[in-house]
């Protein structure tokens, strides 16, 4: 938020035509074949013995939902009823009306597959599954939306009642249990795309919190009691890559959504003193680009104003670039550390599976591509650790010798911990605990507790399971849970993470793309006391709504069968066996999340909505010295408009009636023309006025909403 989050990135984005990978929807161990038209022209998967005369249904597929074409009975329904007679045969055609990736499955009363078609992802292509209707029958639908394209099948003129698992008052049971209720207060409003927030002066020693907003278009606010300063702390707008605009073969050319612009800011700890701080954005590619990659990511220190009111546009001192292949995938904000040096984030390079162009080769030869197994050729993939207060030879910062790859062989010192797709949110606690979010692909999202030397498997594994670039919304039974005992890894154990949730629970969406957040250390809420609060960047699976969700994970006692102070299972080690307990993508049964490792998760419910609900994208999150934590969303899904808002999380009677109007939703609008995450996330971002866009990076009305 991916990604932006936000994020980009996971099978329900448009296939990547044009970049050389041709194993994006590749065969899986599935019985039934892909099916795809060429130049027009209808392919039908089915079985070859079944009757010549069938029967003909037709369905044109849309993430919003399975649109009825043919028979008359069902034309101009969403999502209608498919009225089938045993033993009969049908061809079921439909057509890709957006160009997101769909396929159809056919489950029975247990969700167990009955029929599978593969991916399709060209819109206006065709695809024809022919199969012979059985008593078992009992739903449709896609799985990247199963949430929103999904239907019932009527043999006979009988649906099964019982699908899916249903609680005693008839209601699918939600993923996340409902948690505390809090409060919403908005400390400052008119932004763009609030990405992330940093503390430069205030609490208990202080009269007056100041804060800095970074917004993705590139303006770094200053906020303070009286709110946002009309004027600008700093902008790089005039540095950033132009948003909306991509290079490269990955990104849609008419998409709005973009998870590039400014993404992070962070001060010295000495701020005060030195007026030092840290920003992270995009810039447009330079001479070391190579030919056809997106951009370059930038690390650069500023210096402030005496009086700490606004920033020196001329002192910006580059620390680090990072060159981007692709347009997704950039991570957002950075963290100092108890140690006083500075904790870098950065993704994989962007795409979908880590195995485009510019992802290079690891030890994981059943996996193409790796850059998040890669700590020889390339920084991207990892969470890096520099010393701001010194210099190398050739650098102007240093590397702690204590990083854990210097004086290794074959291996880039400024590493801390690498296996990442897109670390997006990055804290330290008041213990010194390192928290990262990463957002995931098909399947799954999750949060780590990160620690020197860690990998964190990407993209062996995706969150606790197994992944394959072959089949990502399929994965393998068992993939390695140790990397080659060989340097510069010495068989390294792939660590899982804290957290982890899946897409979809019982047909339902549940998230897209993690928000990484903050440990709630305030003396407001005791019932977050210690809690890791963070976010999902939307729960809509047509990535239209700003539907975010506001989350809660805490960590398991011993009397909770925990591990205690690791939070995972011993040693935060992967379990015996590296099996995916469900191979069906869309469809994860609550086995498939081992919830007896991980922290327990909630949903917080939000005061001054009429249902708890958070009706904003969440874009980040922020924490104060006093141990609040602060929401940073806004209600578009693209860099648009002047929705972004900054909300301190109190208790509930405290908060601000954040509801809104029919009217306000409505004009939430967006194409669905992005190509991934975001996320890939996210996150890891509707249609929106001009009203704050800068000069060379505002997007026009017609928005795409996605993840990073």
């Amino acid at each position: 938020m991916n990604e932006q989050p936000g994020d980009d990135e996971r099978t329900t984005r448009p296939y990547e035509s044009g970049t050389g990978n041709s194993r994006w929807w590749p065969t899986t161990r599935r019985r039934l074949l892909q099916a795809t038209a060429a130049a027009g022209g209808l392919a039908a998967i089915g079985n070859s013995t079944l009757a010549q005369e069938s029967e003909t249904i037709e369905l044109g597929g849309e993430t919003s939902g399975w649109q009825g074409v043919a028979p008359d009975e069902i034309e101009g329904e969403t999502n209608p009823t498919l009225e089938l007679e045993e033993g009969t045969t049908y061809e079921l055609t439909w057509e890709n009306l957006d160009g997101q990736a769909h396929n159809i499955v056919i489950v029975d009363g247990d969700g167990e597959e009955l029929e599978r078609t593969e991916l399709l992802a060209e819109e206006g292509e065709t695809q024809t599954l022919e199969f012979e209707a059985t008593s078992e029958m009992a739903e449709y639908y896609c799985e990247p939306h199963a949430g929103t394209m999904r239907g019932e099948v009527s043999i006979d003129g009988e649906t099964d009642d019982e699908t899916g698992d249903e609680s005693e008052d008839g209601e699918v049971p939600a993923f996340f249990d409902p948690g505390a209720e809090i409060g919403l207060q908005s400390v400052a409003e008119g932004m763009t795309a609030p990405t992330d927030f940093a503390v430069i002066g205030g609490g208990q020693d202080q009269d007056q919190d100041q804060y800095l907003v970074a917004d993705q278009t590139g303006e770094l606010w200053l906020v303070d009691g009286d709110g946002r300063r009309e004027e600008p702390f700093l902008d790089v707008s005039d540095r950033l890559v132009e948003l909306g605009t991509f290079e490269g073969s990955y990104a849609d050319p008419n998409q709005d959504y973009d998870e590039r612009g400014l993404l992070g800011v962070e001060v010295h700890p000495n701020f005060a003193e030195n007026c030092r701080f840290f920003v992270h954005y995009s810039a447009p590619p330079n001479d070391e680009t190579p030919e056809g990659w997106s951009h370059v990511e930038v690390i650069s220190e500023f210096h402030a104003s005496g009086d700490r009111s606004e920033a020196d546009p001329d002192s910006e001192t580059v620390l680090l670039e990072f060159q981007k292949p692709q347009y997704n995938h950039d991570a957002g904000p950075m963290a100092f550390g108890p140690d006083g040096y500075l904790y870098v984030p950065m993704g994989d390079g962007g795409g979908a599976n880590d195995d485009m162009e510019g992802h290079l080769e690891d030890w994981y030869d059943e996996n193409a591509g790796g850059n998040g197994q890669n700590v020889t050729d390339t920084l991207l993939g990892g969470i890096h650790r520099i010393d701001v207060d010194a210099e190398s030879d050739d650098k102007p910062y240093a590397i702690p010798d204590d990083n854990p790859l210097v004086d290794v062989d074959d291996a880039i010192d400024e590493y801390y911990a690498w296996g990442f797709r897109n670390p997006f949110g990055i804290s330290f606690d008041s213990d010194g605990r390192l928290f990262v979010s990463d957002a995931g692909q098909d399947l799954y999202e999750e949060a780590n507790l990160v620690e020197a030397g860690g990998n964190y498997g990407w993209n062996v594994k995706e969150g606790t399971h197994c992944f394959s670039t072959d089949s990502p919304s399929d994965p393998p039974a068992d993939c390695p849970d140790a990397a080659p005992d060989e340097p510069p890894y010495n068989g390294q154990e792939l660590q899982d993470p804290i957290v982890e949730y899946p897409h979809v629970y019982e047909g339902e969406t549940v998230g897209i793309t993690i928000i990484g957040g903050h440990v709630y250390e305030a003396d407001q809420l005791e019932e977050l006391q210690g809690k890791y609060v963070f976010g999902d960047w939307t729960s809509d699976p047509a990535r239209q709504a700003p539907a975010g969700r506001l989350l809660a994970a805490s960590e398991p006692t011993d009397d909770d069968g925990g591990s205690g102070d690791d939070g995972g299972s011993d040693d935060n080690e992967t379990a015996d066996t590296n099996s995916s307990d469900d191979a069906d993508g869309g469809e994860e049964d609550v086995e498939a999340i081992p919830r007896d490792e991980l922290w327990e998760m909630e949903e917080l419910q939000v005061s001054g909505t009429d249902d708890g609900s958070f009706p904003y994208f969440v874009r980040q999150f922020g924490q104060d010295g006093d141990g609040n934590v602060y929401v940073l969303a806004n209600r578009e899904g693209v860099p648009s408009g002047d929705t972004g808002v900054v909300m301190k999380i109190v208790p509930s009677g405290e908060g601000d009636d954040i509801s809104v109007s029919e009217d306000g939703a409505d004009e939430q609008e967006s194409d669905e023309e992005a190509t991934e995450d975001t996320q890939d996330e996210d996150e890891d971002q509707g249609d929106g006025t001009d009203s704050n866009e800068t000069d060379n990076n505002e997007t026009d009305g017609n928005e795409t909403d996605n993840e990073t």
